[in-house]
């Protein structure tokens, strides 16, 4: 029997293959994934119909300690009214467009980012899941992120 005999280019090109086709393979795996159902809606809070909110306002929420943004594009994101820096409550500046802390004088973008220290982070946010078109927030979980992104998203 003859030994196989591999240079480190065929080696390269083979790793090259199998790395692509598991890369393909986890991907058509997560799109063919049924999405996470929610088993307790119980704990979460009833925001309210998706029509009652006007795309690009922010909502307040002072019982659950949260502000709720319709995105100019239609989505939503549920931040917490926590400032990431002491835990002081936040308010929103209609003027400047911003949250503002009143005990430190951080202020965060209407996406949570920072824009003006002592906080080193963006305001925390709480999954958002939909059911017969009410929106539907965790508060029990909220999310502490390093940076921006989208809320994670459920539907039911």
């Amino acid at each position: 029997m003859k030994p196989i005999q591999i240079n480190r280019r065929n080696f390269f090109r083979k790793f090259l293959y199998a790395l692509v086709s598991f890369q393909f393979i986890y991907i058509l795996f997560r799109l063919l994934k049924p999405r996470k159902q929610i088993k307790n809606v119980d704990n979460y809070f009833d925001a309210g119909e998706v029509s009652s909110f006007d795309k690009g306002k922010i909502y307040p929420f002072g019982t659950q300690r949260l502000y709720l943004h319709r995105l100019p594009d239609g989505g939503f994101m549920a931040l917490s009214s926590r400032c990431t820096h002491l835990g002081c409550t936040i308010g929103y500046n209609t003027l400047k467009q911003s949250f503002e802390c009143p005990c430190h004088a951080s202020a965060f973008s209407t996406n949570g980012e920072v824009l003006s220290p002592p906080a080193t982070r963006p305001l925390d946010f709480f999954p958002i899941a939909f059911q017969n078109n009410r929106i539907l927030i965790d508060i029990n979980n909220p999310q502490r992120r390093n940076k921006y992104h989208q809320s994670q998203v459920k539907y039911i």
